[in-house]
């Protein structure tokens, strides 16, 4: 079983495209593989690029949880709507720490490794082989 650091770590790879913001082929385990599908797909371009997998507690965040906790305790206020879950903040970063290990957890348990559509980076586009090849240059 992957742990967290596993499940969410960057993942390298080829993709091919005719549009270099937008690469819809892909992605390739190797260069080679990204050369012969972009001949295949008629993609001109190619280019390496790394995506890293979402950690999903790095969503949650203490103070936005508890700004929705208060806008739906409103109703159990006081005539001067003091807040109710007003705690110390090192409390409220330990609830923090420990729902994140919670989401770890479940992730790690699961298995999730959610890809981002983007790009977490990238080297420069290139024109793939047969493409050079297709305009007299060398391939």
């Amino acid at each position: 079983m992957k742990t967290i650091e596993q499940l969410t770590a960057p993942e390298t790879a080829w993709y091919s495209s005719n549009d270099d913001e937008v690469w819809a082929g892909g992605p390739y385990a190797t260069r080679d593989e990204a050369e012969a599908e972009a001949k295949a797909c008629g993609h001109r371009l190619i280019m390496q690029a790394a995506k890293v997998p979402v950690r999903v507690s790095q969503h949650f965040d203490q103070g936005e949880f508890f700004e929705a906790a208060e806008e739906s305790l409103y109703d159990l206020c006081n005539e001067d709507g003091d807040p109710i879950l007003y705690f110390d903040p090192a409390v409220n970063l330990d609830l923090q720490a420990r729902v994140r290990a919670a989401i770890d957890e479940w992730q790690v348990a699961h298995q999730l490794s959610p890809m981002p559509w983007r790009f977490s980076g990238s080297d420069k586009p290139e024109i793939a082989a047969w493409a050079k090849a297709a305009e007299g240059g060398d391939a």
